[in-house]
């Protein structure tokens, strides 16, 4: 086996050989692992936004429901908080 010149030639084509592999494992960890994983997060997030949605429609047809049909006291204990969850909304 021939002694390498780590200084020299040899070292600059080993440097240049390892940054090499470097980066190209660097984009193949950014295609295999982190692309489908960032993908993956943005779906999940936009199902999340979804849901939010729907369950604040749902909670403002219970609390007109509640408003409408509820017994006297829970009607305006009910219009009570929304009053306030509307002031605290408006400070946001």
């Amino acid at each position: 086996m021939s002694e390498i010149d780590w200084l020299g030639a040899s070292g600059g084509q080993l440097a240049v050989a390892f940054g090499a592999g470097c980066v190209a494992t660097w984009g193949f960890i950014q295609t295999v692992l982190v692309g489908p994983l960032k993908k993956q997060i943005r779906e999940l997030k936009d199902e999340c936004e979804k849901r939010d949605e729907r369950s604040a429609q749902r909670i403002n047809q219970l609390e007109t429901l509640l408003l409408l049909h509820g017994p006297g006291q829970l009607r305006q204990q009910l219009q009570a908080a929304l009053s306030e969850e509307r002031v605290l909304g408006d400070r946001g």
